[in-house]
């Protein structure tokens, strides 16, 4: 079998059919770093999360922090500068930010994964979006609510895009149009700073984001048609395990990393306040003494430990597939899609069990619990938390069921 595993991408006829041992010990090697790196940066993240809730955006410190880190370069390809390592040391990383600030650990999970499709796109496409460096950031709105008009060499957008994560700290943006993505620089966009007015996710700066007549030309959309065909123009310089993955099973993931380390945070921030705290009524009796309390905080342990497990040893296995040169089936991926949906909701229900035994502080806007309550209710909401739409195509496809059609960008998630 022939070892490509260091070239930037297989020479033989099939790249699949080479060794990509090298590639992978590479690429875990540099996963490693990358979540040590992150631990350094984690006290800088955490001192800006309350500038993160009050100004609607995630500091410009804990940006540069992350950039420091190498955050945002994490799925950028390897001939551009990036890391290019496993998705789990990413999601990894992303969980310690979490724990630090859930809205900087937000904006940094969904700009890389649109790092990760522009990497499926055209060379040209590529060579523009890094020409200015590894760190170059994408926000998104994929939601086909604005208005592409076909035109000659490309499409003609209006209209608005709402919910575009991180926008403040993007160069581009990523927009969606049911069976294709336009990629827009942010220059050519009107950001609406009144739009993003929350409890929850407040530093992540999802605002609305309002075009008019902006010409895209045809190799800055990506034609979703592509992907499903296994037809990725990107393939053609990141023809690599990496960029075999699921792109939008990474998307559905990712979120839950957010979670999951806020999740976590509240549970550390819980334990802490607990060992100090006395009961107000009653017998004033250290709380740590109440055994309610404790099968509370060993169920909210397992649960969300188990949650974080068991998603990083999904994505680790995945990335082994990709590593041999196969494809993981649609069970696994449905598999996969569902598991992470549900970590989702077990890490907010687990805090929603805490909660009533956390004490009347717990409210006070200085604690960080009533933060992590808000955070984790809004990230509860986010289309890839929907655990009813992940079981049913979990269950279906396990029976073997008719899955829909390919047609736009939800559908796509099924078969690729």
């Amino acid at each position: 079998m022939p070892n490509a595993s260091m070239q930037l991408t297989a020479t033989n006829a099939n790249p699949r059919n080479a060794c990509w041992k090298e590639y992978r010990e590479r690429a875990l090697t540099a996963g490693r770093a990358f979540v040590e790196a992150v631990e350094a940066a984690v006290p800088v993240i955490a001192e800006g999360r309350y500038e993160s809730e009050a100004n609607g955006r995630v500091s410009d410190k804990t940006v540069q922090a992350m950039i420091d880190a190498g955050v945002f370069r994490t799925f950028t390809p390897m001939q551009y500068g990036g890391l290019e390592i496993d998705p789990a040391s990413f999601f990894e990383g992303i969980m310690k930010i979490g724990a630090a600030d859930s809205s900087a650990a937000w904006i940094a999970g969904q700009l890389n994964c649109h790092a990760f499709e522009i990497a499926l796109m055209s060379k040209r496409m590529q060579d523009e979006f890094w020409a200015t460096g590894p760190d170059t950031r994408a926000s998104s709105s994929y939601a086909p609510i604005g208005k592409p008009e076909k035109v000659e060499g490309g499409y003609l957008l209006n209209g608005v895009w709402t919910f575009s994560s991180g926008v403040d700290h993007a160069q581009w943006v990523i927009l969606g149009g049911g069976a294709r993505n336009f990629v827009v620089p942010v220059s050519d966009v009107s950001i609406d700073h009144n739009s993003w007015d929350v409890s929850g996710l407040k530093g992540t700066g999802s605002k609305a984001l309002t075009l008019k007549d902006v010409f895209v030309p045809d190799y800055r959309i990506h034609e979703l048609v592509d992907t499903y065909n296994d037809a990725n123009p990107g393939w053609e310089v990141n023809n690599r395990p990496l960029y075999w993955m699921s792109f939008l099973g990474i998307f559905n993931s990712t979120a839950t990393n957010t979670v999951i380390g806020t999740a976590l945070c509240g549970i550390n921030t819980f334990i802490e306040q607990s060992r100090v705290r006395l009961t107000r009524q009653g017998t004033g009796a250290p709380i740590a003494q109440n055994p309610f309390l404790h099968l509370k905080l060993a169920d909210a342990l397992t649960k969300v430990n188990g949650a974080r497990d068991r998603h990083l040893n999904n994505w680790r296995e995945l990335f082994e597939t990709a590593c041999r040169g196969e494809e993981a089936t649609p069970l696994e991926r449905m598999r996969v899609r569902f598991e992470s949906a549900d970590a989702n909701g077990t890490c907010f229900e687990t805090m929603t069990q805490l909660w009533p035994i956390a004490g009347a502080a717990a409210s006070a806007s200085n604690n960080i619990l009533q933060l992590v309550m808000r955070d984790l209710m809004a990230a509860r909401n986010h289309g890839s938390a929907g655990r009813e739409l992940a079981a049913s195509q979990y269950i279906k496809t396990m029976f073997g069921m008719e899955p829909a059609p390919f047609c736009d960008f939800g559908t796509l998630a099924y078969y690729k």
